[in-house]
């Protein structure tokens, strides 16, 4: 199968008339661009809007695979997203969780113990709302792999995590690098697996 590759062409984002970034565009296939910059610079914003979660102010993001862009509904099932925000059922155990969101995609519930396991919490049965904060970090990036994506985005992949947990990142990014395109953000890039590019933002003046 073809590679997906991200086309961003001139995004810009403003809340309430304040600029956020202006007119950034990059270009991605197989392999991994890490975003950094400070706090309230947009790194979030930007990989919400690349996942289709927000839209720009002004700009396009294009997915595609082998020339074709990916439709709307394509591309919410293509993008593997996770970050600090993503929260899930406190009183519902990992596979329990990851079984509802495969179900409520329009999947079968599968095997998301592999899933689980690679991230270090396939014995986790206890519910969720008794998780650690590394042990939701870690289903956050179970999470974001749980459709098989075409394209990865992690933001802060390795918040609240322990050396076990990074190595599990590690692992994950490795993975998906080969197969398609893979968006990080960290406020420190050495936080990060190794990227092919770097796209690094800086705090506009309001």
């Amino acid at each position: 199968m073809a590679s997906a590759r991200i086309e961003a062409i001139g995004l810009s984002k403003s809340f309430a008339g304040t600029p956020l970034f202006a007119d950034l565009s990059f270009s991605l296939g197989a392999g991994v661009l890490a975003v950094t910059g400070p706090n309230g610079s947009g790194k979030s914003t930007l990989l919400k809007i690349v996942a289709g979660l927000l839209r720009p102010t002004a700009g396009t993001v294009r997915i595609e695979s082998e020339g074709r862009a990916f439709t709307a509904d394509e591309t919410r099932t293509a993008v593997g997203w996770s970050g600090p925000d993503l929260a899930f059922y406190p009183e519902l155990d990992a596979v329990e969780n990851l079984s509802f969101f495969r179900r409520a995609s329009g999947f079968s519930a599968g095997d998301v113990l592999s899933r689980l396991d690679a991230v270090g919490l396939a014995q986790a049965r206890q519910a969720v709302e008794h998780f650690s904060t590394g042990m939701k970090q870690r289903l956050r990036i179970a999470f974001a792999g749980l459709l098989d994506p075409a394209v990865l985005i992690l933001d802060e992949p390795m918040s609240g995590l322990d050396s076990g947990g990074r190595a599990a990142v590690e692992r994950v990014v490795a993975s998906a690098r080969t197969r398609g395109p893979v968006l990080l953000a960290a406020t420190d890039v050495g936080e990060l697996p190794e990227a092919d590019q770097v796209l690094e933002l800086v705090r506009r003046a309001s």
